[in-house]
C-alpha cells in the first residue's frame, strides 16, 4: 500500500518553499527577454547525477538549469509536463495542472530553480518533480509535479520563439542506457515508414478503451523504433500516413524499450514514397470530416485533400480568402500570397490541406497557409432557404455555406474606408452584413430575397459573443430590390507626382449613378505627391502661423467631381467624408459647395470623429491647424434636405484657401460619398 510523506518531507518542503521565497527575487523581464539569471549547471551535468533506476535525489543546492520547451501539452500526447532542453541534453519538468502550454509553450527559454525539487526517472526516462510516493518498504516510485500555485517559485518565465534545431539520428544511435544524451532531446529520424498492417490504423484509440498505442515504425535500412501516443491526444482519431519520410519527436527510454513521442501530427511528414516503391495515395476528405479535425488549434493529418465549388467574391473578402462548399458543409481556406488561385465563385477546387492548421481567427473556422490546389472544372452550389432564426440557430454547421433570405429590409449603419456595416432583418430576427467598397455592390433598402454564405465574428476578447453574419458576393445577390444604399471611394492610389490633374484611376462604380474622375481646376500641373490628391498655388493669406484669417476662396481654383444619375434613377446624397493634409506652407481652410445653388453656400460642416488640429469656424469653414502637416481624419459634410431626389448631375467643389506661400499644398484622400439610389 501506498503512503505519503506527509510528515517529516511535508515540513522540510514548506521550510524549504518559505526560505526561498525570500531568497529568489528576480525582475521581471521585459515582453519577450529572458531575466537576469545565470544557469549554473546544465541539463547534462543534473542528469549525470543519477546513476541507477530508482536512484531518486533531493537536490539540496543552490543549483539553476535553463532550457528551451520542446514539448508541452497542447495537443494531450505529453501530459502534465514540459520538455526542455539546453545545449548539453534535455529533461522532463513534471507540472501539478492542465493546459500548462498557455504558460510554458514550445519557443519558450524557462529556468528552473532546482533547489529543493527531486530528481528521479519513470521507467528508466530521468525527470525532475517536487515529492515522491513512497511503496511500505521505503522505496521512491513515481516524481510528483510541481503544483500550480508553486509554479512560479520553482519556473521562471523568459522568452518566447526560440528554435532549437532537431538532431538527425538514427535508431541504432540510441544507445538504450539511463545517461543516453540523445533522451528527452529533439530529434529527426529519416526514411521512416509506418508498417503496411498500421497505415489504415488510427494514431490511438478516441474510445480510450486503452490509454496508449504503439506502433513500431521502421525505416529503409531496416532498423525500427517504437512510437507511442496517447489515446487522450487531439489527434487520436486521425488515420497514420501511409508515406515514408521524416518524423521529429522526443526519444525517452521505458523499462529498456525505447519509444519516441511526437508533439502532434506535423511532426509526421510521411508524403514520399514507401520503402517498397509504393506510392502514397492522397485522401479525399468531406468538408464535414475535415471539420471534425477542429479541436481548438489543431493540425490536419498529413496526406488530406478537399474538394469543393467556391462561393465566395474576392471583391468582398480579405485578399487571399476563399469560402469552399460541398455536399457536406463550407469551410474558409486562406491561402499564400504565392499559391492564390485567383478563382471566381462557382470554380471546383481540389485542395490539399493535410499538415496544415485548422483554427479560428476572429471567431471563423478556417484553414492557414493553404499552398496546394488545383482547379479542377466548375460546379453548382445552390443555397439553402432559411429564416434568419434558421440561421442563428445552425451558425457553425452552416458557416461558409450559401443561404437565401426571403422578404428582407435593411438598414444603413456604420461605415469607415474599408466598407460599410448594415442590418439585415426578416420577419424572425436580424443579422449584419459588411459590404467592402471594393464589392460594387449598391445595397437596396429592401428585396424579395438575399443571397449570401453564413460567416461569424467575434471581436478580440475571448469573452465577446459570437455574431452572426451573411456576407454577400454581387448585385445579383438580390431578387426585387428597391432602393440601394451606396458609397463611393476615391482612394486615390494610382496618382503619381506624373499623372496630372485628373486622377487616373477608374471611378467608383455604383449601380444606378455615375461618378466622374476626381480633377484639380485652376492649380499646379502635376500633384505635389503620389497616393492623394495634392496641389499647389491656392489663395494666401498673409497672417502666417495665425489663426486669424483673412483670405476667400477664389471660384477659379478648386477640386471636382461630377454624379449623375442613370435615366429614371434619382438619388439622395447623405454624407461625405474625407481626410485633410496641408504642407508647412500649405492652406489652412477648405470649403465645399455644390451645383445645385450655382457654388453659392458651404455645405454644412462639422468634425467626427473630434480631432485637435481640425475645426470648423464661421460659416461652415473647416480650418486645419497650423502646427500639423500630418493626414487628419474627421472632416464631415452632412448635405441635408437640399441633397435629396436628386433627378440630375450635379457637381460638388472643394476650395482651398488661406495658403501660407504659392508652394504649399492642400492634399485630400479617402473621399467617401455615401447615400440612397432610388
Amino acid at each position: 500500500m501506498k503512503k505519503k510523506l506527509l510528515n517529516k518531507w511535508t515540513a522540510a518542503l514548506i521550510i524549504i518553499v518559505l526560505a526561498a521565497s525570500c531568497n529568489r527575487n528576480f525582475d521581471i523581464p521585459p515582453a519577450n527577454a529572458d531575466p537576469e539569471i545565470d544557469a549554473n549547471l546544465s541539463i547534462m551535468e543534473l542528469k549525470t547525477r543519477y546513476t541507477a533506476i530508482g536512484d531518486f535525489q533531493r537536490i539540496e543546492e543552490e543549483h539553476i538549469i535553463s532550457g528551451i520547451v520542446i514539448a508541452d501539452d497542447r495537443s494531450g500526447n505529453f501530459y502534465k509536463q514540459i520538455i526542455i532542453q539546453d545545449e548539453t541534453g534535455g529533461i522532463p519538468v513534471l507540472l501539478d495542472a492542465n493546459n500548462v502550454y498557455t504558460q510554458y509553450p514550445v519557443g519558450r527559454r524557462v529556468f528552473i530553480l532546482l533547489k529543493g525539487m527531486m530528481l528521479g526517472d519513470y521507467g528508466g526516462t530521468i525527470q525532475i518533480g517536487i515529492d515522491s510516493s513512497r511503496s511500505d518498504d521505503g522505496r521512491f516510485l513515481n516524481l510528483e509535479g510541481i503544483p500550480q500555485t508553486l509554479f512560479d517559485q520553482y519556473i521562471v518565465k523568459g522568452s518566447f520563439n526560440n528554435i532549437v534545431t532537431p538532431k538527425m539520428v538514427t535508431p541504432s544511435d540510441f544507445t538504450r542506457t539511463i545517461n543516453d544524451p540523445l533522451l528527452s532531446t529533439l530529434v529527426q529520424i529519416g526514411n521512416t515508414e509506418f508498417r503496411s498492417a498500421d497505415v489504415s490504423k488510427t494514431y490511438a484509440d478516441p474510445s480510450i478503451n486503452v490509454s496508449a498505442v504503439n506502433f513500431t515504425l521502421t525505416t529503409c535500412e531496416k532498423q525500427s523504433i517504437i512510437l507511442r501516443n496517447s489515446s487522450y491526444a487531439r489527434f487520436a482519431a486521425f488515420t497514420v500516413p501511409d508515406g515514408n519520410g521524416m518524423i521529429t519527436g522526443i526519444p525517452g527510454i521505458f523499462n529498456g524499450t525505447m519509444q519516441l513521442t511526437i508533439r502532434d501530427t506535423t511532426d509526421v511528414q510521411f508524403t514520399g514514397i514507401r520503402c517498397n516503391g509504393q506510392v502514397p495515395i492522397p485522401v479525399i476528405k468531406s468538408i464535414a470530416d475535415l471539420k471534425m479535425y477542429a479541436t481548438g488549434d489543431s493540425s490536419i493529418p498529413l496526406g488530406v485533400s478537399i474538394k469543393g465549388v467556391v462561393i465566395s467574391n474576392t471583391k468582398n473578402e480579405a485578399a487571399g480568402n476563399y469560402r469552399l462548399q460541398d455536399a457536406s458543409g463550407g469551410i474558409q481556406l486562406r491561402f499564400t500570397q504565392d499559391a492564390n488561385p485567383a478563382a471566381i465563385a462557382g470554380d471546383s477546387l481540389t485542395v490539399t490541406v493535410g499538415g496544415l492548421s485548422l483554427s479560428t481567427y476572429s471567431g471563423g473556422l478556417q484553414v492557414n497557409e493553404v499552398n496546394v490546389v488545383i482547379k479542377s472544372g466548375t460546379g453548382i452550389v445552390t443555397p439553402r432557404p432559411v429564416t434568419i432564426a434558421d440561421i442563428k440557430a445552425n451558425q457553425r454547421a452552416w458557416e461558409s455555406t450559401l443561404v437565401t433570405i426571403n422578404d428582407i429590409s435593411i438598414t444603413a449603419g456604420i461605415s469607415n474606408d474599408i466598407g460599410a456595416n448594415f442590418t439585415i432583418s426578416d420577419a424572425t430576427g436580424q443579422l449584419s452584413t459588411f459590404v467592402r467598397n471594393t464589392a460594387g455592390i449598391t445595397m437596396p433598402s429592401a428585396a424579395t430575397s438575399i443571397t449570401g454564405y453564413v460567416s461569424l465574428f467575434q471581436s478580440g476578447s475571448a469573452v465577446a459573443p459570437l455574431e452572426t453574419q451573411i456576407t454577400l458576393r454581387a448585385q445579383s445577390d438580390f431578387t426585387g430590390g428597391t432602393g440601394g444604399f451606396f458609397t463611393a471611394l476615391y482612394d486615390f492610389r494610382h496618382v503619381t507626382e506624373k499623372s496630372g490633374t485628373t486622377d487616373p484611376g477608374d471611378p467608383p462604380a455604383v449601380e444606378g449613378v455615375s461618378f466622374s474622375s476626381f480633377s484639380a481646376v485652376g492649380v499646379g500641373a502635376n500633384p505635389s505627391a503620389g497616393g492623394r490628391f495634392s496641389f499647389t498655388n491656392w489663395p494666401l493669406d498673409t497672417a502666417t502661423g495665425s489663426d486669424i484669417l483673412k483670405g476667400v476662396p477664389d471660384p477659379n481654383k478648386y477640386y471636382e467631381i461630377t454624379v449623375t444619375p442613370d435615366n429614371g434613377k434619382k438619388f439622395d446624397i447623405s454624407k461625405i467624408s474625407f481626410t485633410l493634409q496641408r504642407s508647412g506652407t500649405g492652406i489652412r481652410q477648405v470649403v465645399l459647395r455644390s451645383g445645385i445653388d450655382d457654388y453659392d453656400a458651404n455645405l454644412a460642416a462639422s468634425i467626427s470623429p473630434l480631432n485637435d488640429h481640425l475645426s470648423v469656424i464661421g460659416n461652415n469653414v473647416f480650418q486645419v491647424s497650423d502646427a500639423t502637416t500630418a493626414a487628419q481624419d474627421g472632416c464631415v459634410v452632412l448635405p441635408g434636405a437640399g441633397f435629396t431626389n436628386i433627378s440630375a448631375a450635379i457637381s460638388i467643389r472643394w476650395y482651398g484657401f488661406n495658403a501660407e506661400a504659392r508652394g504649399g499644398t492642400f492634399s485630400i484622400d479617402n473621399v467617401k460619398i455615401e447615400g440612397v439610389v432610388r
